[in-house]
């Protein structure tokens, strides 16, 4: 297969993580979209030098993804908002008062994860992002962040025992 072909399949299986992902960390879907160009730009012109004996193409891309948004968080200085929940949606057959409930307990959650996932440093919040949201194995963050897989392990388990120590203080309340 020529190199083309291999970089069609290649955008067309990751675009979409690449702009979720970056979507996330600068919550505009438009600067989202143009550093995802410039990502696949690089890629394109840097594919024929991508060796998969020395890693996966997901753990590739996301390493190059991770260095641009550096570069983007330090070229800009700005500030990262994390939206980590779905917005709700209203089922029509549903109470309305339940509906209101409903969206009430989300919104608390979501302020609740919010305010966990803000309180941890980086390194912690982008693994336990890549694992959660991006669906990354603890390999492929390994490697895109230039990790030993077990330290990756290590940092997502005291992570998560850290947010659930924080949950159970709030935990009737927010009956997670």
């Amino acid at each position: 297969m020529n190199k083309e072909l291999q970089f069609e399949e290649f955008y067309t299986t990751y675009y979409n993580q690449v702009v979720s992902y970056i979507c996330r960390k600068v919550s505009d879907r438009n600067i989202a979209e143009d550093l995802a160009g410039d990502i696949f730009l690089k890629c394109y012109k840097s594919f024929d030098r991508f060796n998969e004996a020395k890693g996966s193409a997901r753990a590739w891309i996301f390493t190059i993804t991770n260095n641009r948004l550096k570069n983007y968080y330090r070229d800009r200085k700005s500030e990262v908002h994390i939206d980590a929940m779905e917005s709700f949606d209203i089922a029509d057959d549903q109470d309305v008062a339940k509906e209101i409930e409903d969206a009430m307990r989300l919104e608390e959650i979501r302020q609740f994860l919010d305010r966990e996932i803000a309180r941890l440093d980086s390194v912690k919040r982008q693994i336990l992002l890549m694992r959660y949201y991006d669906e990354m194995s603890s390999n492929e963050i390994a490697e895109a962040m230039g990790m030993s897989p077990g330290n990756v392990r290590v940092i997502l388990t005291r992570t998560l025992k850290k947010i659930k120590v924080g949950a159970d203080d709030d935990i009737i309340k927010l009956q997670l």
